[in-house]
C-alpha cells in the first residue's frame, strides 16, 4: 500500500519517502428514519482531543452496543480507531451516568439500552499521538486549534449495532475564520456552526471535512462541478496554483470515460504538512479516494512543479473511481462490515482497472508519450515480479486483511492493472479493434449504477457473456488460478515487444528502480551499518566499492539504525530524489577500516533494464490493434 510520490507505486522497502494510496469503496442505499444527533465542538479543544457526542433515539429493551471502525474501505488492513477514544460514557434523559463496559478494541456495551440518552467520549487525533503513526496520514485525523481540522469522520464517528442504515445529523461548531470543505450534504451553515446530514453511516465513512482557511478553487467540467481546497501551513502553495493541471487533466478523463461518469460534483481536499508530521508517518505520504471526493495529504516541501505531477497521478487513479467502485461494486462493497473485513474477490477491478485507466487515459488523450506509457508499463512489470505471482488474484483479494495476502497488497496495483492491460488487448482483438476493457465497464456501469450491487462470484460469468471465450480463458488461468502471466505474449499481438536498454534511475543512491545501493548488516559490535551491496554507474564514477560502510550522507552522518530512527533515515536518503545532475555530493565511508572521502556530481545513473517499445517490424494488423489499444 506504500507509494512513492505517483499512483505508479515505486516502493523503496526500507528507507525511502513512501507514497499510500487507498481507495474507499461503498455503495448509497435509501435513508432510514432513526437520525443520530452528532456533536463536534472545534472550539473545545482539550489535550489535542475532541468531545464527541452522540445521540441516537429510543432504543427498546435490552443490550446496546456501539462501536467504532476496525475496517476502513480502501485501506485493506485493520485500522482499529476505538484506540484514539477515551472516557466513553453512556447517559439517561435525565443526565444519569449507565454502566459501559468495553468490549475488545472497538466495541462498547451499554445493558440499560432503554434508558440510552446520548454516549460522549474523546478523542485523540493521529497526527501526532504515537499509535497515529500506524495511520496513513490521508486516512487519518488532525486537529490543530485554530489552524486547521482533517475530520475524517471514521475517526471522530462510530455507530451503534444495527444501526449502519441510520441517518446521522452532524452538528459542528468550528472557529469563526476557519472554513468547512465537504461533499457531505450541508443543511445550514453559519461563520461559527455547519450542520451536514449524511443518509447513513456509509456517508459518515465516504464524506472527509476538511476545516481551514479560505483558499479553494471551483471549476465545471460539463455537468460536474470540481472543487480544490488547500492548507498549506505556511502559504507556499495556493489552490490557484493547480487549477490549471487540474482542468487539463480532468478534462481528458471526462473525454476518456464518456457516458460511463455521471458524477455531479468531486471534491479535492489537500492538506500539505510540515517535516516533523512527515516523520511522524515514516515518510508516507498520499490520497485517500471516496465516491465524490478525495483527501490527499503531501509535504509541503514539495516544489509546486513536481507537486502537480504527483497530484495528477494521484488524483487521476482517484477521480476513476467515480466508474468502479462507485458504478460497479459487490454486495461486500455495498453493505460494508466495518469491523470484521468481509471482502470482494475483485480488487483486480476496483484497483486494478482504476490503475490500468490512470495510465492508459493519459497516452490516449495526448498527456504523456507512448514512449512514457511504455515505460509505466515495464515499471509494473518489474514491479510486479516483487510479489507472490503464483497467488490467485481472486484468493488474494478475499483474504486481504490477513497474511500472507496484506504483504502482496499493493500488486493490486501492478498486477492488477496488468491484468487489465492484457484483458483490453484480448478484447481489441476479438472485437477487431472496436471494444476494449473501457466498454465491458460501461455496460457493467449502466447495468448496475451506484445503488445496485453485483452478486460476488457471478460477475465474471457476466464479463465472459458480453465479451468472448477467450477472455474467460484468461480469467480462469490468470486471475482466478495460479498461473503467471506471459505479458509478452499478449504486449506481441499489438506489435510491442521487450528489448534491453538503459533505465534512468530515479535517484544516484539506487541500483535498479526499486533497489537502493545499500543495505542493513550487522557489524561486530552487535548493531547494524549500512553496507554498499550494488553500484551503479554514477556511484562507481564517485569512487563507491561494495562493501563500504556508509558513515555519512552528504555531510549528515548516518543514524543508529533504529526503528525509532526510520523517519530520520527516510528524510536523509529521501532528498537525493531531488538532486540535480549538477550538484556537488559528498560521502564518508569506511573501508578495510579506514576512513575515505568521495566526491563528485549526481549526473545521472542509469541501469541495465528490460524496457517495452514499439517493433518496427509489425504487421499492418499489429499496428492496428496497438493503435485501437492505446488511441480509440
Amino acid at each position: 500500500m506504500k507509494r512513492l510520490f505517483t499512483t505508479r507505486t515505486n516502493l523503496f522497502l526500507l528507507l525511502f519517502i513512501v507514497i499510500l494510496q487507498g481507495c474507499a469503496s461503498l455503495g448509497l442505499t435509501s435513508k432510514k428514519s432513526n437520525i443520530i444527533e452528532t456533536h463536534i465542538d472545534l472550539n473545545a479543544v482539550e489535550n489535542d482531543q475532541l468531545l464527541v457526542s452522540l445521540d441516537p433515539g429510543p432504543f427498546p429493551a435490552g443490550e446496546v452496543t456501539f462501536y467504532m471502525p476496525s475496517v476502513i474501505p480502501g485501506t485493506y488492513e485493520y485500522t482499529d480507531f476505538g484506540r484514539f477514544v477515551t472516557n466513553l460514557q453512556a447517559f439517561d434523559k435525565n443526565n444519569q451516568p449507565l454502566e459501559v463496559v468495553k468490549d475488545e478494541k472497538n466495541t462498547w456495551k451499554i445493558a440499560e439500552g432503554k434508558k440510552l440518552d446520548r454516549i460522549t467520549y474523546r478523542v485523540d487525533d493521529t497526527f501526532d499521538s504515537p499509535e497515529g503513526k500506524k495511520i496513513y496520514p490521508m486516512g487519518g485525523t488532525k486537529i490543530e486549534k485554530d489552524e486547521v481540522y482533517l475530520l475524517n469522520l471514521h475517526g471522530f464517528v462510530g455507530y451503534f449495532k444495527g444501526g449502519k442504515e441510520w441517518s446521522y445529523r452532524v452538528t459542528i461548531d468550528s472557529p469563526a475564520d476557519l472554513v468547512p470543505f465537504s461533499s457531505m450534504e450541508s443543511v445550514s451553515h453559519t461563520a461559527t456552526q455547519d450542520v451536514f446530514l449524511a443518509g447513513r453511516y456509509f456517508n459518515i465513512i465516504d464524506d472527509p471535512i476538511l476545516y481551514t482557511s479560505e483558499d479553494s478553487i471551483s471549476f465545471s467540467l460539463e455537468d460536474i462541478e470540481v472543487n480544490l481546497a488547500v492548507h498549506s501551513p505556511t502559504g507556499a502553495h495556493k489552490a490557484a496554483d493547480f487549477k490549471e493541471t487540474l482542468v487539463d487533466m480532468m478534462e481528458a478523463q471526462k473525454r476518456f470515460l464518456g457516458d460511463a461518469n455521471n458524477t455531479k460534483s468531486y471534491d479535492i481536499l489537500l492538506l500539505l504538512m510540515s517535516m516533523e508530521e512527515l516523520r511522524h508517518f515514516g515518510g508516507v505520504q498520499g490520497a485517500l479516494e471516496h465516491h465524490t471526493s478525495t483527501t490527499v495529504v503531501f509535504y509541503e516541501g514539495i516544489d509546486t512543479a513536481a507537486l502537480k505531477e504527483y497530484l495528477t497521478d494521484v488524483v487521476s487513479h482517484e477521480f476513476f473511481h467515480t466508474l468502479t467502485p462507485l458504478n460497479v461494486h459487490s454486495e461486500q462493497i455495498h453493505y460494508f462490515n466495518y469491523n470484521e473485513g468481509v471482502m470482494s474477490q475483485h480488487l483486480w477491478m476496483y484497483e486494478g482497472t482504476t490503475e490500468y485507466f490512470a495510465n492508459l487515459f493519459q497516452v490516449q488523450q495526448g498527456l504523456i508519450t507512448e514512449e512514457d506509457f511504455y515505460s509505466r508499463i515495464t515499471e509494473k512489470i518489474d514491479l510486479a515480479k516483487r510479489y507472490d505471482d503464483t497467488m490467485p488474484f481472486t484468493e488474494m483479494s478475499t483474504k486481504i486483511v490477513d497474511e500472507p495476502y496484506q504483504s502482496n497488497y499493493q500488486n493490486v496495483y501492478y498486477k492488477g492493472a496488468l491484468i487489465n492491460m492484457c484483458l483490453d488487448i484480448i478484447i481489441r482483438e476479438q472485437s477487431g479493434g472496436t471494444r476494449g476493457i473501457l466498454s465491458v465497464m460501461q455496460a457493467l456501469a449502466k447495468k448496475y449504477g451506484v445503488d445496485k450491487p453485483f452478486t460476488d462470484n457471478q460477475l465474471f460469468d457476466e464479463i465472459v457473456a458480453i465479451t468472448y471465450p477467450e477472455v474467460g480463458d484468461f480469467i480462469k488461468t490468470h486471475i482466478q488460478g495460479e498461473t503467471p502471466i506471459p505479458y509478452i505474449r499478449f504486449l506481441e499481438k499489438a506489435g510491442v515487444t521487450i528489448v534491453d536498454t538503459e533505465q534512468k534511475l530515479p535517484s544516484i543512491i539506487m541500483v535498479t528502480p526499486q533497489q537502493p545501493f545499500i543495505a542493513p548488516q550487522p557489524n561486530e559490535a552487535g548493531t547494524m551499518d549500512l553496507v554498499v551491496t550494488g553500484l551503479n554507474n554514477r556511484l562507481s564514477e564517485i569512487g563507491f566499492q561494495a562493501g563500504d560502510v556508509l558513515r555519512v550522507f552528504n555531510g549528515a552522518e548516518i543514524p543508529a539504525l533504529t526503528q525509532e530512527n526510520m523517519g530520520a533515515l527516510n528524510m536523509l536518503f529521501g532528498v537525493s530524489f531531488d538532486w540535480k545532475p549538477d550538484q556537488e555530493v559528498t560521502f564518508e565511508v569506511e573501508r578495510a577500516g579506514v576512513s575515505k572521502t568521495l566526491q563528485g556530481t549526481v549526473g545521472v545513473a542509469v541501469a541495465p533494464a528490460k524496457g517495452i517499445q514499439a517493433n518496427a517490424n509489425a504487421t499492418a494488423a499489429q499496428i492496428a490493434l496497438r493503435n485501437a489499444w492505446l488511441y480509440e
